[in-house]
């Protein structure tokens, strides 16, 4: 009786020795036999082409593109047409006999189309122009209660402060702004992909866990099973017993657990590409590249890339370029300020619109205006010491931006390679441990090894398995941060 016992007890452990050989941690993630697939490529398109993240970055850039484009037509020559009618009534003090001083009404509507270019290289705007007047005094017995002012043709210049060019300083900035939009949403669609990253491999490692858990517990089922055959022998004590339901029950709450966590994984995941949840079933097989991907960016390559990429940092270019402007502006300001208006053409005024525009005279018209703060209390220096102060502040500014930038990317490429040599060294340990599990499982079956050295290395394999996942999750966030980072695909 006793030796048949034994013999079952060998058939069986040599069925509990298959369930340990089928268990093969490379086989339960990448050859999954699943009713559909999902890529981290496809899930990363379907991401950058649905979330709300990346629609609000494609209308943030359009803003900022359409904002630009606004800025370099009004660079371009405006046509204008300006029609201005206007009234007003003068009310005087009757009891006084002064003609000017009588009431009166006064009608009059000024039209004028003139063509105009900024001077880009001077900071000032010519213009070319026609205009016409017509005034209309109504209570009045004066003789030229009726005028028309033309002047056909016009010719000016204009320019509020010499010495300043704000159309250079304008075009440097929002060149800049633009760099920094574009850069903006390149950085979005890859910080989405990085999300979808940390999300997908969540999932996996989420999976995986279950799958580890699932086969543990029917190892804990087959032991267990063969221990009560054999306690009904009394070949086992009660302690042991004991101690294989409970591994029993641990592996089952661990697997609730897991299943618990791949549920929520999957959630965020699909939540996340706006997906359903039946989408995302759980007998769908998660594809990723096997092999870690080679990176052969040094430190001074990636930094370079992750400066001319970085949206902060070009954004800051920008406010440093506009602070400039503002401090080289207060500094014209401070001393003397000039401005010019000049404008030639012809021009005539009479009572008859037809002779307004037949006797025309020739005039030039020149204005220069000259400003000296000569007692402002300091308010012109003190305002060009804020913009220089400004500056100042937006220099340490960049300089701030530049520095957490490389220190970013140096971590980032010391972590990769950390992660990289550790996702070899794990596989390895599983590799390992799996071997070592089943040199125990056979021991244990030949009774050469007790429960607590098969429990043992069950545990190290575990371990081994789940650290391996860790180190899997790790590298594959960390290598597209570095593409967010650098902006390399």
């Amino acid at each position: 009786m006793e030796r048949g016992v034994v013999k079952m007890f060998k058939r069986n452990m040599r069925r509990l020795l298959l369930c340990a050989a089928i268990f093969n941690v490379q086989s339960s993630m990448f050859n999954v036999h699943a009713q559909s697939q999902l890529s981290l490529e496809a899930a990363i398109r379907q991401a950058q082409d649905s979330t709300i993240i990346a629609f609000q970055s494609q209308h943030e850039y359009d803003y900022y593109q359409l904002h630009y484009d606004e800025f370099t037509a009004l660079r371009k020559p405006q046509l204008t047409l300006h029609v201005a009618p206007n009234y007003y009534r003068l009310i005087s003090d009757l009891s006084r006999d002064y003609v000017y001083l009588r009431n009166y009404d006064n009608l009059s509507a000024a039209a004028s189309v003139t063509l105009s270019q900024k001077m880009l290289n001077w900071g000032g705007e010519a213009y070319v122009g026609t205009q016409a007047i017509w005034t209309e005094y109504f209570n009045s017995d004066k003789d030229y209660a009726r005028q028309f002012m033309a002047a056909p043709l016009l010719v000016g210049y204009r320019q509020t402060l010499l010495g300043y060019n704000p159309y250079r300083w304008e075009k440097a900035v929002e060149d800049q702004r633009l760099k920094a939009a574009r850069q903006q949403h390149q950085y979005d669609m890859n910080t989405i992909a990085e999300e979808v990253t940390r999300r997908f491999f969540r999932l996996v490692c989420a999976q995986g866990q279950v799958d580890m858990y699932r086969r543990n517990l029917q190892t804990a089922d087959t032991l267990l099973t063969i221990a009560r055959e054999k306690a009904s022998i009394a070949m086992v004590t009660l302690a042991e017993l004991r101690s294989l339901e409970l591994q029993r029950i641990n592996a089952a709450n661990a697997l609730s657990m897991a299943r618990t966590a791949e549920t929520e994984a999957r959630t965020r995941l699909a939540s996340y590409l706006r997906m359903s949840d039946d989408s995302l079933s759980g007998t769908m097989s998660l594809l990723f590249p096997q092999e870690p991907k080679t990176i052969s960016l040094t430190a001074a390559d990636a930094i370079g890339l992750a400066l001319a990429n970085s949206p902060v940092y070009q954004h800051q270019i920008a406010v440093l370029t506009e602070s400039r402007q503002q401090e080289q502006k207060a500094q014209k300001e401070k001393g003397l300020n000039a401005s010019l208006d000049i404008n030639v053409g012809m021009q005539q005024v009479d009572d008859v619109i037809g002779r307004a525009y037949r006797d025309q005279r020739f005039y030039a018209l020149g204005a220069v205006t000259l400003s000296v703060p000569l007692m402002d209390h300091g308010a012109a220096k003190s305002r060009h010491a804020a913009a220089q102060a400004w500056v100042e502040r937006e220099e340490s500014a960049l300089d701030e931006a530049e520095r957490t930038l490389r220190e970013d990317v140096v971590s980032t490429l010391h972590n990769i390679n950390t992660y990289r040599l550790l996702l070899e060294q794990t596989n390895e340990a599983v590799s390992m441990a799996d071997e070592v599990f089943e040199l125990n499982a056979e021991n244990y079956a030949n009774g050469l090894c007790d429960i607590n050295t098969y429990t043992l290395a069950q545990n190290r394999r575990d371990e081994a398995y789940n650290q391996y996942l860790s180190a899997l999750e790790k590298y594959w966030t960390t290598y597209y941060h570095l593409l967010t980072l650098t902006g390399t695909k």
